[in-house]
């Protein structure tokens, strides 16, 4: 179910960050405290997305899809949060290419498996422009939430 891997306290909306490791830094935070990853999640984070980056650059909306490998997760989710101002993020494929990234959806899997199916279907909802528009209007985390539960083929 969508509502078991967007977890309402892992939304973010208008969230501060001033760079990439900043905003590394304040999720591996939010996310330790909450017993969602492992101590070593921030470091490998930080590593994966230096070798691999994960912007991906979807109009109107560049998105950005950070995530690591299955041992530095806890139990599995799915982070949205939207940037109060864009950071530059390097584009996916391309570390040569950046992009000015508002959407960040952080994923937590424990199935290496399910990974790329999950990344398919989130780049499809990523290309929906109502969807994002509406993510991008939402006011409150009620509002994000709800349009966060009309993206398909979240399930796990």
């Amino acid at each position: 179910m969508k509502s078991e891997i967007f977890r309402r306290e892992l939304i973010e909306i208008d969230m501060e960050a001033k760079n990439t490791d900043d905003f590394f830094e304040q999720m591996a935070k939010k996310l330790s405290s909450l017993h969602y990853v492992e101590d070593t999640f921030e470091k490998a984070i930080r590593e994966r997305e230096s070798k691999y980056p994960t912007a991906l650059p979807i109009q109107p909306y560049a998105v950005a899809i950070p995530h690591t490998d299955c041992e530095h997760i806890k139990k599995p989710f799915i982070a949205p949060v939207r940037l109060k101002e864009p950071v530059k993020w390097c584009e996916m494929a391309a570390n040569d290419v950046v992009h000015d990234v508002r959407f960040v959806f952080v994923l937590g899997i424990k199935e290496a498996h399910q990974q790329v199916d999950l990344l398919q279907n989130l780049v499809v909802n990523f290309q929906d422009e109502g969807l994002m528009k509406k993510l991008e209007q939402a006011t409150s985390i009620d509002e994000y939430e709800a349009v966060l539960m009309t993206m398909k083929g979240l399930e796990l």
